[in-house]
C-alpha cells in the first residue's frame, strides 16, 4: 500500500513560539546561581535559584529550602 498525498489535509503543526521548553535534570545537576522550577507545565510555576548544593531560594517568596540531590527539577532551555 502506497502512502496517501492529500495536501488538503496535511499539515504540519509546529509548537507554539510562545511554548517553554524545558529539560528535565536531577537538582545536583543545576549549577550554584542556576534557575530551575519545579515544573514543566506553564501557570503558577514559580522559579528557583540554586545557592548551594543542598538549598534553593523561591525567587517569589524569597525564602530558602532544601532539596534533595536526587529531587527531579526542570531547566529552560
Amino acid at each position: 500500500m502506497t502512502p496517501i498525498n492529500d495536501p488538503t489535509n496535511d499539515r504540519y503543526d509546529p509548537p507554539s513560539t510562545m511554548s517553554e521548553d524545558f529539560e528535565r535534570l536531577k537538582f545536583e545537576e543545576v549549577g550554584v546561581n542556576d534557575l530551575f522550577w519545579q515544573s514543566d507545565q506553564p501557570g503558577e510555576n514559580i522559579p528557583w535559584r540554586k545557592v548551594s548544593e543542598t538549598q534553593a531560594t523561591n525567587i517569589k517568596a524569597k525564602t530558602t529550602h532544601n532539596f534533595k540531590s536526587n529531587t527531579i527539577v526542570f531547566q529552560k532551555i
